[in-house]
């Protein structure tokens, strides 16, 4: 694990976070993808000194880190070392309802610059892309052994332009010379569509997102916990995500808005003030939904 210069991750819409979660003390919270705990640090400090947060993080790394940085919290945190899909069962242990749940769907800083599997097309690293080694998919993986068909699928998903064209050209190119890293991938999706210089990183981004969300069943996994997660909320519990593509926002937009549980309390996305992208560019795509648990009789 690389640490040098990668603990600071600026968690993304933190005001509108605390503020639509009504963080206050007495309450129990669920980060649902804790990170390096910028947006758990957060809530713990405006609840102080009652209130309590379920952290869920499934990168081994940043869970390392997360621990490190939360240690003087005591038993006002408990992280629990899984993916979010888990949060519903790990609730029911714990034999509670909690007052708001925080899905932040963005990659962190450590992940793109320091985890070394592949994340950033910018790094010449393992065609790797697993959010946890537990995972056994990888993507060079698919780049090397998956049909055409299969390639297409992910690409087309992925919403990846010529998606069709893009995987009969990469399994022509990996019979020459199969994917290891992440600058070979690189190098291919330059050549089959040579784009201008300013478009040149959105393409890259697409493939490389597309790939990452089939490694990690990420579209998957939030339909699973947009499902699960209302049954965990007190009335007039909060649950807030925030989405950095479309396919995510559409899925939380879709969901919310046909579930009889939820009020949904944002008829637009909440996005980043204009002073809040130039200082943290990264914040530039995150939307922010949010609806609220009904009463239990639906009210």
């Amino acid at each position: 694990m690389r640490e040098e210069g990668l603990y600071h991750h600026e968690p993304v819409l933190l005001e509108e976070v605390l503020y639509w979660l009504r963080v206050e003390r007495d309450k129990i919270y669920v980060d649902g993808t804790l990170g390096l705990g910028g947006h758990t640090k957060a809530i713990l400090e405006r609840g102080a000194p009652t209130t309590k947060v379920y952290a869920f993080e499934w990168n081994e790394d940043t869970l390392q880190l997360a621990r490190e940085r939360l240690k003087d919290y005591g038993d006002r945190i408990k992280i629990i070392p899984k993916n979010f899909i888990y949060i519903k069962a790990e609730m029911e242990k714990e034999g509670i309802l909690v007052d708001g749940v925080l899905l932040d769907l963005g990659l962190s800083s450590f992940l793109l610059e320091g985890s070394g599997r592949g994340f950033s097309f910018q790094k010449d690293e393992p065609l790797d892309m697993r959010m946890s080694l537990e995972l056994e998919l990888t993507a060079g993986h698919i780049l090397n052994t998956f049909s055409e068909e299969e390639l297409r699928r992910i690409l087309t998903n992925g919403e990846v332009p010529k998606a069709k064209a893009l995987a009969q050209f990469l399994v022509k190119k990996r019979k020459r010379s199969p994917f290891k890293t992440t600058f070979d991938l690189v190098s291919a999706i330059k050549e089959f569509y040579r784009p201008p210089k300013k478009k040149e990183k959105d393409l890259l981004a697409l493939v490389f997102q597309a790939l990452r969300i089939e490694v990690n069943k990420e579209l998957e996994n939030l339909k699973r916990a947009l499902k699960e997660i209302p049954d965990i909320l007190k009335p007039c519990g909060r649950f807030v995500v925030i989405t950095f593509h479309s396919l995510e926002d559409r899925l939380v937009k879709r969901a919310f808005k046909e579930d009889p549980r939820l009020l949904v309390l944002t008829k637009k996305p909440i996005v980043p003030s204009l002073e809040e992208v130039r200082r943290n560019p990264r914040a530039r795509s995150a939307k922010m939904r949010v609806a609220e648990r009904r009463e239990f009789n639906g009210r």
